[in-house]
């Protein structure tokens, strides 16, 4: 099941990254055909741009589901691993969102101003992730804390061996030397 698990993830992982190079040669199509047509050239550069922020967080979340599922090869047994798994995937999204909202409002503040409201509320959704971002980190402090590295297993599946304190804490741990 894991060989089933790891081809999957690199199937998925390629098949984005290959949307996220399509996305990018649609981008560089787009904007040389309307250079060369002179048919709204800053719009199509500009909707280009919007592409390319596209393809950059596509390819993003690839690598991230590569790096995760295939080379890592590892479940999330402890919390700070979870944790940050977690604050990389939503740092990706947030940067996305970021972007594709400031090119919405060059956009479309060279067209009508009633139509900000689109581009405000997207970028008013990217700053709510990332103060939930950090909310999260705050919260999860408390959790990855309390996990101390003395009761993980090692990379052979091994308990950890070294001498037991007060109720079965390591002395390291229980403040005894």
């Amino acid at each position: 099941m894991t060989l089933f698990s790891r081809l999957l993830y690199t199937i998925i992982a390629f098949a984005l990254l290959g949307a996220s190079i399509i996305l990018i040669g649609v981008a560089v199509w787009r904007t040389s055909h309307g250079f060369w047509t002179g048919d709204g050239a800053l719009d199509t550069m500009l909707d280009a741009i919007g592409l390319v922020i596209i393809a950059v967080a596509v390819a993003d979340v690839g690598k991230f589901l590569f790096e995760e599922e295939v080379v890592a090869d590892r479940e999330m047994r402890r919390p700070a691993e979870a944790r940050g798994s977690l604050t990389k995937f939503m740092s990706i999204m947030i940067v996305a969102l970021s972007l594709e909202s400031l090119v919405l409002i060059a956009k479309t503040s060279r067209e009508t101003m009633r139509d900000l409201v689109y581009p405000g509320l997207l970028m008013l959704l990217a700053v709510l992730a990332l103060v939930g971002l950090g909310l999260f980190q705050k919260l999860s402090q408390n959790a990855t804390a309390s996990v101390p590295p003395e009761h993980e297993e090692d990379e052979e599946g091994a308990k950890d061996r070294r001498p037991k304190g007060h109720a079965g804490i390591p002395s390291s741990v229980a403040g005894e030397g």
